[in-house]
């Protein structure tokens, strides 16, 4: 059995009030971020529009007259899982399938034999399978429809809607950071001072003779802007590790970072709090993320 726990650790000065931690912006690189937000935002838009069709056309097909293909009954069985009785029925239709196996009521079952030649009904646009006709009677396919699954149609419309938006934003942001208009610039900098800086580590155990879980954390500083010309006064940024492990509340830092996404491109601090001298950046490489 796993055990998963997060353990999270953070400090912040005082004086600037509470720091709110969470942020809309990922704080991913921007060419990663526009590669999985444009997949996200496809992916979403499929669904979506695969399930507005799908529902378009079966109200379509409940108004329409079935397609009704001829074809000879060739066997009777019974499916375990659901306890039906099962026709097995061959078509004679070029396009559909050469055989199907749909279930049935028990009436249909005792009424037609094997040989017996029947219209199988399919919608005309979906081609859902959803009655058998023998002999002048008709026999409905139990759980199937002309209309196909409505409900699965509409689920499948808003499970895209919902997946949507945010890559669709996260693609829009990426794109900016990378185009940047005239006037703008693909990179900020920014000179601030520490305020905070969390970590969240979340840890998994398990029981002895099993392959241990890797953890996975979350490392985050906290900079209240000094150039008043931004009007923000403490944003959050994600950092690698290496570089949380160097920072201390106080420090006078400059950052480069993108301006929408927000990720970090380099972090170096230009006067530690302890010394309160300018000093050599203990980080300038460009973070790794």
């Amino acid at each position: 059995m796993t055990e998963n726990r997060m353990q999270q650790e953070y400090t912040h000065s005082m004086d600037v009030g509470p720091i709110s931690w969470w942020s809309w912006r990922p704080g991913m690189r921007p060419e990663k971020a526009l590669f999985a937000g444009a997949v996200f935002a496809l992916v979403g838009l499929a669904l979506a529009a695969s399930g507005l069709v799908t529902l378009v056309l079966g109200i379509l097909d409940g108004n329409s007259p079935p397609l009704q293909l001829p074809g000879t009954v060739t066997s009777h069985s019974t499916v375990a899982f659901d306890n039906l009785p099962h026709l097995t029925i061959h078509l004679h239709a070029q396009g559909f399938p050469d055989q199907v196996m749909p279930a049935v009521p028990v009436s249909a079952a005792h009424s037609i034999s094997d040989g017996a030649h029947v219209l199988v009904d399919y919608s005309p646009r979906l081609h859902f399978l959803y009655a058998i006709e023998s002999q002048g009677r008709r026999y409905p396919i139990p759980g199937s429809s002309a209309a196909g699954n409505p409900f699965g149609s509409l689920a499948l419309f808003f499970l895209g809607a919902v997946i949507c938006p945010y890559p669709m934003l996260l693609t829009l942001l990426a794109w900016r950071d990378l185009n940047v208009g005239r006037g703008g610039r693909k990179k900020q900098q920014m000179r601030a001072r520490v305020v905070g800086l969390r970590a969240a580590i979340s840890s998994g155990t398990r029981r002895t003779g099993m392959m241990p879980v890797p953890s996975r954390s979350w490392h985050g500083v906290a900079l209240q802007p000094l150039d008043s010309r931004i009007t923000q006064q403490v944003m959050s940024f994600s950092i690698p590790e290496y570089t949380y492990a160097l920072l201390h509340e106080g420090d006078t830092v400059e950052i480069t970072y993108s301006p929408h996404l927000h990720y970090v491109y380099s972090i170096s601090v230009v006067e530690a709090a302890k010394t309160g001298k300018a000093g050599k950046a203990v980080d300038s490489a460009e973070t790794a993320q």
